[in-house]
């Protein structure tokens, strides 16, 4: 039996929208369940994700929708991969994606959009929160955590980036979510392998996980991490916690690991990394003072009145 998801909350809500002059894709608030699939059922004891437009028992506010301690409506996010538009970051097709600049200026070209209120505010780069919500959902559409096989391989073999919304790896008019160029994505951090992200109030406020993330430089992510805490819960987040040699969980994205003491996370996958790029792909063998050719970013935005 087919599905049809543009009726269905949240994705029939998922909108395209420009603010401030930038392309943007409206990303509704849900809640979500994470656990294994009761007995008799045909996904009997597997891992599985229910998705709720209303409070439900066993259900929470996916943390992506949490700012300052509140719930929020909504968040959106860039349709495309960071340009430049003077010192700020722009989310526009066609232009070449903004590479070469660490994430704290990644942060500062997104936080350069904050000029007022309304359309001027709420701008920051993507988080962790945010990524994981739409990869989720993603997921779910799509039966398959193989996004490459699902819709397009993208811009993942050559030798250089395309420009911005240059490929057919879209999804509900997000460009480039994975290939093309790695992106820096706002909180959680890495030493010597050991988690640290946000809490899961928007409160931005680092907590340490316990998990660690396996070394690898392409491993095939198996299995992601599944702890949680007072005030974080990794189920609400994608971090490997196992790599394979064969068939992974999640096609053939890859992780990307060490022991550094201040790194910090990017994802996607550029235009050389092949299978391993995806939704899912996880670099964290990056100092957050490093800057690289083909690393860019992306903007998201808090629904500021």
């Amino acid at each position: 039996m087919s599905v049809d998801f543009n009726a269905i909350y949240p994705w029939s809500d998922i909108q395209a929208v420009t603010i401030d002059g930038q392309a943007m894709v409206k990303i509704p608030a849900f809640y979500v369940k994470v656990g294994k699939a009761a007995d008799g059922t045909t996904a009997a004891g597997r891992k599985c994700y229910w998705i709720s437009d209303k409070p439900r028992s066993g259900f929470h506010l996916h943390p992506s929708f949490m700012r300052a301690g509140k719930a929020i409506p909504c968040f959106y996010f860039g349709g495309y991969e960071a340009s430049a538009d003077g010192s700020k970051a722009a989310s526009l097709a066609g232009k070449s994606p903004w590479v070469n600049i660490t994430i704290g200026n990644s942060r500062a070209a997104c936080a350069a959009r904050n000029t007022g209120t309304g359309d001027q505010a709420g701008w920051h780069l993507n988080n962790v929160y945010e990524r994981s919500a739409i990869s989720l959902l993603m997921m779910i559409e799509l039966g398959t955590a193989d996004v490459q096989t699902a819709i397009n391989s993208g811009n993942v073999s050559t030798n250089g980036a395309a420009a911005t919304g240059g490929t057919k790896a879209v999804w509900r008019n997000i460009h480039e979510f994975w290939g093309n160029v790695d992106e820096w994505v706002d909180g959680m951090k890495f030493n010597n392998y050991a988690v640290s992200m946000w809490d899961n109030k928007g409160n931005q406020t680092y907590v340490t996980t316990g998990a660690t993330v396996p070394s690898g430089s392409g491993a095939i992510i198996k299995d992601m991490w599944e702890t949680s805490g007072e005030s974080f819960d990794l189920n609400d987040v994608f971090v490997p916690k196992t790599t394979t040699s064969g068939a992974g969980n999640y096609g053939s994205d890859g992780v990307w690991s060490n022991n550094g003491s201040d790194n910090a996370l990017h994802v996607s996958g550029d235009w050389d990394d092949g299978a391993r790029a995806g939704a899912f792909l996880f670099a964290a063998f990056t100092s957050a003072s490093d800057a690289g050719g083909n690393i860019g970013f992306r903007l998201a935005k808090y629904p500021e009145s």
